[in-house]
């Protein structure tokens, strides 16, 4: 099957970060074999024709951490103070492989139909949720969450570890890297150390020579809390990205998420391993916390945009992002909306060893690709800088089409793939079911 986008403001992201005002992509089958400026011509021809007048042609977003399977917790973490200790982690023990899976289809439907095409996600039950990844046709790149401590006793400072939990977490992951690594070129795995403060040093040692075993890359949480912080001094006498160095999980095929509370030396740290930096502006401002952000642009370090949990949207993080910076004193040009749209899209590919297959419409890579509609108020008029246009002002309600490997997704703002109905149906009655037992103090 060929496919031919024309018509459409195609911007590519490319090295050059081309921009056509008024061009064209072909694809044939899941791959890109052709783009340009203006009309394609008669020579260019194609099984199906999809007008894009009216509308932008980016490639896909790649949102570097987030959990899918933690929708479940809309409007009950954002505002009640310790509620992601007090209320979400023990929440999650009340999660099962079934009750995973189903959430995680709602959180891959909404990531969609925002316009995200790859996930990098780490979580409980991750085969379940690469299930649910394949079943809706997205990509991903899943960790299953390794922990050896209790999640439920944590808010009380009681971090005692359970050998037994960790080994039995290890071995999970490595079945979900046997199973799923590589399938269909559509998902990819990692190991999961869940973070800093819930992962032994001498377990973290042996997460990393299995890493290296299986070559695979790791995703990690890093100084999302003070508390964290407070127990890696008390115990080891480091900084969460000290731990990153003293146990080897930093390098360059390391995700460390948040990063909200670290020192200068950090920073430098940061840079000198090559670790990506996840940053998910949405959730810090929800939090209240942001890390150092008027140090860390410009600094070296590699950094790239996700959205965490509850609230997929990349379009609203780009735009904190990019605000919350300049209130920290950051200047106007670092970042801007062309480094938002990056951090986005090409930089997360790379982070996470797909930058020569996804990120990008560059022909040989692989079609993933969105349609955004410019014909709407919020997105009228548009001059000659498209990108800025697009990060100031979308949102997820402006994506019209989505493709992953050439396959379209999201038609008309409709999924094709699965039953949104029966999705949000679903997702209500199993996190209904979830919060009803946790109320009742099970």
């Amino acid at each position: 099957m060929t496919t031919l986008i024309k018509n459409g403001i195609v911007i590519t992201e490319d090295p050059e970060d081309r921009v056509f005002l008024k061009g064209w992509v072909r694809i044939d089958g899941d791959r890109i074999t052709g783009l340009g400026e203006g009309d394609p011509g008669d020579a260019v021809t194609a099984d199906r024709v999809i007008d894009a007048t009216g509308k932008a042609v980016l490639p896909g977003i790649v949102d570097v951490h987030t959990h899918v399977c933690g929708s479940l917790f809309k409007g009950m973490t954002e505002d009640p103070e310790g509620a992601f200790y007090g209320l979400a982690l023990p929440m999650e023990r009340l999660l099962t492989p079934e009750s995973t899976y189903t959430l995680s289809m709602l959180g891959a439907a909404e990531c969609l139909k925002g316009g995200v095409t790859c996930i990098n996600d780490i979580y409980h039950y991750m085969r379940d949720t690469a299930r649910a990844i394949d079943e809706i046709g997205m990509r991903g790149v899943l960790a299953h969450k390794i922990i050896e401590t209790d999640l439920s006793t944590i808010q009380y400072n009681d971090y005692t570890r359970i050998p037994k939990e960790g080994a039995a977490r290890v071995e999970e992951n490595c079945r979900l890297i046997e199973e799923y690594h590589g399938k269909d070129r559509r998902i990819f795995c990692r190991f999961g150390p869940h973070a800093t403060d819930t992962v032994s040093i001498e377990l973290a040692r042996k997460i990393v020579e299995l890493g290296h075993h299986y070559q695979v890359g790791f995703h990690i949480h890093v100084a999302q809390k003070v508390q964290e912080v407070n127990f890696l001094k008390e115990t080891y006498g480091l900084t969460p990205v000290e731990y990153l160095c003293e146990t080897g999980l930093m390098g360059e095929d390391l995700v460390a998420a948040h990063c909200t509370y670290i020192t200068d030396r950090d920073i430098q740290l940061l840079k000198e391993g090559g670790a990506t930096m996840a940053h998910c502006a949405e959730m810090y401002g929800k939090r209240g916390s942001f890390p150092p952000m008027e140090k860390i642009y410009g600094s070296g370090v590699r950094l790239a945009y996700g959205t965490d949990w509850v609230t997929m949207d990349p379009w609203t993080s780009m735009r904190i992002a990019v605000m919350a910076a300049r209130m920290a004193g950051c200047k106007l040009d670092d970042p801007s909306a062309h480094t938002a749209l990056r951090l986005s899209t090409i930089v997360p590919a790379k982070s996470l060893g797909l930058g020569d297959r996804i990120g990008s419409l560059e022909v040989g890579k692989q079609a993933d690709i969105l349609l955004l509609d410019m014909q709407s108020p919020n997105l009228t008029p548009v001059f000659d800088d498209p990108v800025a246009t697009i990060v100031y002002n979308a949102n997820r309600h402006d994506v019209h089409t989505v493709l992953v490997a050439g396959k379209v997704l999201v038609e008309d703002r409709q999924l094709k793939t699965v039953d949104e109905a029966q999705v949000l149906a679903e997702g209500q009655r199993a996190a209904a079911a979830i919060y009803r037992d946790y109320r009742a103090g099970k």
